[in-house]
């Protein structure tokens, strides 16, 4: 799991690390002067959190988080984590719990962190929140994922389909995603996870993933990405 962490970093600072400036950002994560729009380019420091100051979440929250999610997200601070297809939480050191907060304290998740669906990033359509999905199970160090529609005020119904097996599977596709964007088109990069995680993405995840597939062509073929 530390080489899928390593590797995630690594392919996201591969992409240009840019994001609004607010009065959070410490100075040691600049790497650059605010431009005229309010953007700067800021870079990755060493995190300082313990799994401890993530218990105190879980706590307050009656939520449960995977081990190695944790573990992902401790391991650096950084301002922004927007996948394009997923938008994990950022940690600044000044907040650096904010942004996970966030994805717990709103009305959602009040409805469904009961029911075992634990809100932790969010669908890169807007649909909702990615979840996962702690039911059926005493395993703490990972479970699958789902996306929950907004739409549905909480309601069941609104829960997909298993979209990863995993959250090592879900770092694993979007290192592959992050990678291979680079040099190929989105809806081409996309099927691939088919074959990375055969048990979720590739399995009752294949709908899912086969409508951003034909969202991310046609955005190509009428807007040019």
């Amino acid at each position: 799991m530390t080489d899928k962490i390593e590797q995630f970093f690594k392919a996201y600072w591969m992409t240009e690390m840019k994001s609004i400036y607010t009065n959070n950002v410490p100075k040691e994560m600049m790497q650059s002067t605010i431009d005229k729009d309010g953007w700067y380019k800021w870079k990755l420091i060493p995190g300082t959190l313990t799994a401890d100051d993530y218990k105190k979440i879980e706590t307050k929250f009656k939520a449960t988080f995977p081990d190695n999610f944790i573990e992902w997200h401790k391991r650096y601070f950084f301002a922004d984590c927007d996948c394009s297809i997923i938008r994990l939480p950022h940690s600044l050191p000044t907040k650096p719990l904010e942004s996970l907060i966030d994805n717990l304290d709103w009305y959602i998740p009040e409805q469904i962190i009961p029911l075992g669906l634990i809100p932790f990033a969010n669908e890169g359509n807007d649909a909702g929140p990615l979840v996962f999905d702690t039911r059926n199970t005493n395993d703490k160090k990972d479970f699958p994922i789902r996306v929950y529609d907004h739409e549905y005020d909480g309601d069941l119904d609104g829960l997909s389909e298993i979209i990863f097996s995993s959250f090592d599977k879900m770092l694993e596709c979007l290192i592959h995603f992050l990678t291979e964007t680079k040099t190929r088109k989105r809806f081409e990069v996309i099927p691939d996870f088919y074959t990375i995680d055969p048990k979720g993405a590739g399995s009752t995840g294949k709908s899912y993933w086969t409508s951003w597939t034909k969202m991310e062509k046609a955005n190509f073929e009428e807007f040019g990405y």
